[in-house]
C-alpha cells in the first residue's frame, strides 16, 4: 500500500526527494526511447521525450538550490566547479571509454582505417565537456560530442551552474526570476534546441529558463500553502507528462514552451512537496539511482549492441536490439553506479580532501 504525506517545504526539504527521483529516472528512460527510435529508424517512438531534458535542467535548479546554498559563503566558484565535475565526469568518462573502444574495434573488425588523431581530440574534449564541431563522420560527426551525443547537456548544465553560483549572493529571486523570463523570450524566435551544431547557441536559453525556473521555486518553497490535492496535481501532471512525450507527431512550439514555463516546474514543485512509502519509494529510489547513469550509458551501449547486432545479422531491427539495449542499460547502469562511480567520487573526493587539509 502506497502513503503519501503532504509536509510545508521547509520540512520536505528535510528528507530525500523521491518523487522527483522517480521523475529522474523515467524522463531517463524517455530519452533512451527517443534515441533508440531516431537511431534504429522508428521515429515515433517515445517521439517529443526531448522534452525530458528540461525537466533536467529544472530539477536541477531545485535540487542544487537545496544541496548547495547552505554553503553559499564558505564555498567559491573554483571549490563549486570542482564538486560538480567531480560528481558530473566520472561517468561520461566511462561512456567515453566504452564509446572510443567501440569505433576502435569495428575498425578492426572492418578493417577500415579509423582516425586516432581526430579520435584522440574528441576524447580530450569531451573529457572536460568542451564541444568538438570539426568531428569527422567517422567518429560520429558532425555531432559536437560526437563520442556520446547526449553529452551537450551536460556542457549546458555546467554553465548554468557557474552563472547561478557566480549570482549566489545577489537578490537570487528576482535575479533568477529575471534570467528565466529573458530566456523564454529568447526561446519563443529560436525554439528549443542545443543538441546540434546549428542550433548549439539555443541551447543556452534553453537551459538559462527551465535552470533558473527551478532556481525560483526552491527560493518560493515556504509560500506555498499546505493542500490535499497536490497529490492528485502530482499524478495529473505525470499523465500529462506522459501523453507529452509519447504523442506520436512532433508537438507545436506553444505546447513545447508550456511544458518549459509552466507544466515541468508544476511537476518539480508539487513532487518536492509530497513524501511517498511503500514500494513506490523503493521504485523512486532505484530510479534515481539509475537516472544519470542511464542517461550517460545509453549512447555507448547501443553502438556495442547494434554495432555486433548487425555484424551477425545485417539490417538493424528495433524490435530486437532495443530491448536488448534497454536491459543491458538498465542493468549495466547499476553496475556502473555501485561499481565505479560511488567508489572513484569517493577516492577522488578523499584525495581532493587531504591535498586541501
Amino acid at each position: 500500500m502506497q502513503r503519501y504525506s503532504v509536509v510545508p517545504g521547509n520540512q520536505a526539504a528535510k528528507s530525500h526527494f523521491l518523487l522527483l527521483d522517480g521523475l529522474r529516472g523515467f524522463a531517463a528512460f524517455c530519452v533512451m526511447l527517443i534515441h533508440l527510435g531516431s537511431w534504429l529508424a522508428v521515429p515515433w517512438i517515445a517521439r517529443n521525450s526531448y522534452l525530458a531534458v528540461d525537466l533536467f535542467f529544472c530539477l536541477s535548479g531545485y535540487v542544487l538550490s537545496y544541496a548547495y546554498m547552505g554553503q553559499a559563503r564558505s564555498m567559491d566558484s573554483f571549490e563549486f566547479l570542482r564538486v560538480r565535475l567531480l560528481r558530473l565526469l566520472p561517468l561520461t568518462v566511462l561512456a567515453l571509454v566504452i564509446s572510443a573502444s567501440y569505433l576502435v574495434a569495428r575498425g578492426a573488425f572492418e578493417h577500415a582505417p579509423v582516425p586516432y588523431a581526430e579520435l584522440l581530440n574528441a576524447l580530450m574534449l569531451s573529457t572536460f565537456s568542451l564541444p568538438n564541431f570539426s568531428a569527422p563522420a567517422e567518429i560520429g560527426g558532425p555531432s559536437f560530442f560526437p563520442l556520446n551525443a547526449p553529452q551537450y547537456t551536460i556542457l549546458l548544465e555546467l554553465t548554468a551552474n557557474l552563472v547561478w553560483w557566480r549570482l549566489r549572493h545577489t537578490n537570487l529571486e528576482k535575479v533568477a526570476a529575471a534570467i528565466a523570463l529573458a530566456c523564454l523570450c529568447v526561446l519563443v524566435v529560436t525554439g528549443l534546441g542545443g543538441d546540434t551544431p546549428n542550433t548549439f547557441l539555443a541551447g543556452f536559453p534553453r537551459v538559462g529558463a527551465s535552470f533558473f525556473i527551478g532556481i525560483v521555486l526552491y527560493q518560493m518553497r515556504d509560500r506555498l500553502p499546505a493542500w490535499r490535492g497536490w497529490t492528485m496535481t502530482f499524478w495529473l501532471l505525470v499523465g500529462a507528462m506522459a501523453v507529452l512525450f509519447f504523442w506520436p507527431t512532433e508537438l507545436p512550439r506553444v505546447v513545447q514552451l508550456t511544458w518549459v514555463a509552466l507544466l515541468s516546474p508544476a511537476l518539480v514543485v508539487v513532487g518536492a512537496r509530497l513524501q511517498c512509502s511503500g514500494g513506490l519509494a523503493s521504485f523512486c529510489s532505484v530510479a534515481g539511482t539509475v537516472s544519470y547513469p542511464l542517461y550517460c550509458l545509453h549512447f555507448p551501449i547501443f553502438c556495442w549492441i547494434n554495432g555486433l547486432y548487425r555484424s551477425f545479422f545485417g539490417a538493424q531491427n528495433f524490435y530486437v536490439e532495443a530491448p536488448i539495449v534497454a536491459v543491458v542499460a538498465i542493468i549495466g547502469s547499476l553496475l556502473a553506479h555501485y561499481c565505479y562511480d560511488v567508489p572513484i567520487r569517493r577516492y577522488l573526493g578523499a584525495r581532493s580532501r587531504r591535498v586541501h587539509a
